[in-house]
């Protein structure tokens, strides 16, 4: 198969006045400008992502895939970084649960030939999103081996959700997500990070969790998960972005490309987040991040 030109590719991610403004839970918010006559779509950073492990026209097909099944803006995408290198996570959403349009089963059968996946389609499951994180193995024919589902947590002042991962050996019971206003719910968001079974007691920076740079973020999300908890940070701009990428340690390439595109970008709000351990002396050490857009 010919190998693909990303930067070619993310290039043509042209973007249109008609395009929607659509967060990582796919709910629409006010975009910080309009968009230029050269302005770039959120994919472009997904496109260029793809040139950090070389992978080639299988994952151009997932995406047109994806793109053919549910229509563009209707996926969003994840791309991850952290020790055991890159990896990209499709998110997708049917608020409408059980008489939802598209499902797991529709995945399985658009991406067939493209991933090798045997799961069962829990489509029963009243979910209202899920997904499949794809590394550069599954590329290479390695298995799928798990899709993760979201079902509602009633019963909060905020909105919440948990989730399931799939295998072949059942469901088991990943995190749950609490989703706080990032400005009205300053001291609850503290509250939900520090009620946790990880966290040092005393002498915790909060600064080192909810960064200055993030405090305007529109949203701010924390999760509990098995291991450890983690931080989003939604509805941020292309600089505060940029900020995230440079903590986070992503590669430079990435950094560079949006960097030299920021113009083109800027018009978008991004979502963003981490997950972290505590060390030692009670310090948090970033761990794995992720930035989203839309396919």
């Amino acid at each position: 198969m010919t190998a693909v030109d990303w930067a070619e590719k993310a290039a043509r991610q042209h973007a249109r006045p008609s395009d929607p403004a659509l967060d990582f839970c796919l709910w629409p918010y006010e975009p910080p400008k309009a968009a230029g006559p050269d302005a770039l779509r959120s994919a472009a950073l997904l496109y260029q992502s793809f040139t950090l492990a070389d992978v080639g026209p299988k994952m151009a097909a997932i995406c047109d895939a994806l793109i053919d099944a549910w229509g563009r803006f209707q996926t969003v995408w994840g791309m991850k970084w952290g020790a055991a290198g890159p990896s990209w996570e499709f998110y997708f959403y049917d608020y409408d649960r059980a008489n939802r349009r598209l499902g797991i089963a529709d995945f399985l059968r658009s991406t067939d030939g493209l991933l090798n996946c045997d799961l069962p389609a829990p489509d029963d499951v009243p979910y209202f999103m899920f997904s499949v994180e794809v590394t550069p193995d599954h590329l290479d024919g390695a298995p799928l081996d798990q899709i993760d589902i979201y079902i509602g947590n009633p019963g909060s002042d905020v909105s919440s959700g948990i989730c399931y991962g799939q295998t072949a050996k059942g469901r088991h019971l990943r995190n749950f997500y609490f989703f706080f206003d990032g400005q009205r719910h300053q001291k609850d968001i503290v509250d939900k990070l520090t009620e946790s079974a990880y966290l040092p007691q005393t002498g915790l920076d909060l600064d080192q969790m909810i960064w200055p740079e993030m405090r305007s973020a529109q949203t701010i999300v924390v999760a509990n998960k098995q291991t450890r908890d983690s931080l989003y940070f939604s509805r941020i701009n292309a600089k505060q972005l940029a900020r995230f990428l440079h903590r986070l340690h992503f590669p430079n390439q990435l950094r560079d490309y949006l960097a030299e595109n920021h113009d083109k970008l800027d018009h978008h709000l991004y979502d963003v987040g981490w997950d972290y351990d505590i060390g030692g002396s009670g310090e948090i050490i970033p761990v794995k991040g992720s930035f989203y857009g839309l396919l």
